[in-house]
């Protein structure tokens, strides 16, 4: 059966662009199940440096080697391909950890809503810091493509869970990942000028994680290594999810340039003479005074021995930095890995036995038929790893989600969650969660009293008309609708408030009576409704004279007859708490 009758529906054709450093690969696959059929493959080398590091400098000699790779493709299929499944540079990726913290009042018990409020504070923090140290105004120039909370901590103890805990203060530490917009940007330029739409747009340590390290997998923790031209990236997976990314910008042409300052020789040269030391044996070359070598193979490694230690000590660096320790095992791919030594070094920085770590090629693609011969290595992980992605994902990279009317763009990922949506759309954490207001701390008597804070009201959040919170799942075209929180009212205290009943009651004839206090207000006398601010020192100096007791009846004092405590007072007496007093009228004629 030829190519062209394999193809059932055309719009269910998946073209994969994997845009390189050094080459463009592109791939058209056709769906057999749950698998993927290679129709066909094409691989165009960039005549110039028009890729960095991954990243486009030249978006025009990109697009006209894409081009080149898509013409071919159509020519062979005789067909128009129109949509394209791209990934972004996985050296791109900026990664952060930030630890945030955050007081407490002493009688609040820690709610899971304040928990997952303080994690999306802590990446809206990491992601203005990482604005910040790039000389960004604002943060709007980065995705948040995946964050993880590596630790919690309570009063700045390390702690399991801070659910239903107390304490004076909570702490989260986030590693969250972010992809520079502009990546985002020259990779749909590119598409555009190519006349395609994007079918689906993924990065690329996933597209490689979809290939080498499956979902059953990823309980483990391992480590992925993509060794490319300029870069070596780096992705670690634990407990069933992906925790971390990160790049050292290390990587082939590192060797390629020790190649070429060791014997002089020029890049396109030292590149070939590198790709020859797999194949082992003797080696012919000229440097560029045309001068003849021949060399065996292990005589050159042995003068890159020390290049490839390097590198391999700065992945181990990152790997250990990101994860923790050294993980169970480490997949190399990338055409990179092949160099030769590196994975013996790298297992020897981890001190991970040598068959813990290993090169993966075109034999672990399990869900790729393909037969062919130009796509073989560990450079072909990333290209049957974008035509995955598209398949298990069939809509556009980017999810759309309205908020209160506003159309907001996220990079579309596994954990897309409303808290997400609404830190991209510019609510704050704290406008999410209805905070308590602070408590009071006021001094009576010399003894410190506090007071804690009104609760606040949190957000209501509807998403579909349905309610939601922080942690609601949301997709594609979800609409969400929020009310702000409101924070929780400022303590009112009233100085005579802090006087309990007992101190301010005496006995009028045998029946309970309750006085106002006689108040000092850090030293000088104040009213009985004086509202009290933080720190404020109060002292009850008593509960006022007899004189004023009787004022306060509508008695005179030759009306009446007083005893205090069974005995005649003078009338500027002070009062005190549990005071008797009789007080009867005189008797006439006296």
């Amino acid at each position: 059966m030829t190519r062209r009758n394999l193809i059932m529906d055309p719009s269910r054709l998946i073209f994969a662009l994997d845009i390189g450093t050094r080459s463009i690969v592109g791939l058209v696959c056709y769906p057999e199940g749950e698998k993927l059929r290679v129709l066909t493959t094409e691989i165009a080398y960039h005549p110039q440096r028009d890729m960095l590091d991954g990243q486009i400098h030249n978006i025009a000699g990109v697009v006209a080697t894409a081009r080149e790779v898509k013409e071919r493709l159509e020519k062979r299929l005789g067909l128009t391909l129109q949509k394209v499944a791209v990934a972004a540079a996985g050296r791109a990726l900026k990664t952060k950890r930030h630890l945030l913290e955050q007081e407490l009042q002493s009688e609040q018990k820690i709610r899971q809503q304040e928990i997952a409020s303080l994690e999306l504070e802590a990446v809206e923090q990491a992601k203005a810091l990482l604005a910040r140290e790039s000389g960004e105004e604002n943060s709007d120039p980065y995705y948040c493509v995946a964050y993880t909370t590596v630790g919690y901590f309570l009063d700045g103890y390390p702690i399991t869970s801070l659910v239903g805990q107390r304490g004076k203060k909570m702490g989260i530490e986030v590693l969250a990942t972010f992809l520079p917009q502009v990546v985002i940007d020259s990779l749909l330029t590119v598409v555009e000028q190519l006349g395609m739409t994007v079918h689906n747009l993924t990065l690329e340590p996933i597209a490689a994680l979809h290939v080498t390290i499956p979902p059953e997998y990823r309980s483990l923790n391992l480590a992925l290594v993509d060794v490319g031209a300029g870069t070596s990236d780096i992705a670690i997976t634990h407990k069933g999810s992906v925790t971390g990314y990160a790049m050292v910008p290390l990587a082939g042409d590192e060797v390629t340039e020790q190649l070429a300052e060791t014997y002089l020789l020029d890049f396109q040269t030292a590149e070939k003479v590198k790709l020859k030391l797999q194949a082992g044996g003797q080696i012919s070359f000229k440097d560029i005074l045309g001068n003849s070598y021949r060399l065996s193979a292990s005589a050159i490694i042995s003068v890159l021995e020390p290049v490839v230690e390097k590198i391999a000590a700065a992945i181990a660096a990152a790997i250990l930095e990101y994860n923790g320790g050294p993980p169970r095992a480490v997949f190399f791919i990338g055409g990179g890995s092949q160099t030769p030594l590196l994975r013996e070094k790298l297992a020897a920085c981890l001190e991970l036995p040598l068959d813990m770590v290993a090169i993966r090629g075109r034999e672990i693609a399990h869900k790729i038929i393909y037969t062919g011969k130009k796509l073989k290595g560990p450079e072909s992980i990333t290209p049957f790893g974008i035509a995955l992605s598209a398949l298990q994902r069939d809509y556009f990279g980017f999810s759309y989600v309205t908020v209160n009317g506003k159309v907001i763009r996220l990079l579309d990922t596994d954990n897309l969650r409303v808290g997400n949506v609404l830190v991209t759309a510019g609510y704050s954490a704290a406008s999410l969660i209805g905070r308590r207001s602070p408590a009071l701390r006021v001094y009576y008597q010399q003894k410190e009293r506090i007071f804690p804070g009104n609760a606040g009201e949190n957000a209501v959040i509807m998403v579909n008309g349905k309610e939601a919170t922080l942690e609601t799942p949301v997709k594609n075209n979800d609409s969400i609708e929020v009310i702000p929180a409101r924070p929780g009212p400022p303590v009112q205290l009233q100085a005579a408030e802090l006087c309990p009943q007992e101190a301010r009651r005496i006995f009028c004839n045998g029946e309970p009576f309750y006085l106002t206090p006689r108040l000092l207000v850090n030293g000088s006398p104040a009213p009985p409704e004086r509202i009290l601010q933080e720190g404020d020192r109060v002292e009850c100096l008593g509960l006022g004279t007899v004189r004023e007791l009787l004022e306060s009846l509508g008695l005179g004092e030759g009306d009446v007859e007083v005893l205090l405590n069974g005995s005649a007072p003078a009338l500027e007496t002070e009062l005190q708490p549990g005071d008797q007093v009789s007080i009867r009228g005189r008797a006439e004629g006296r």
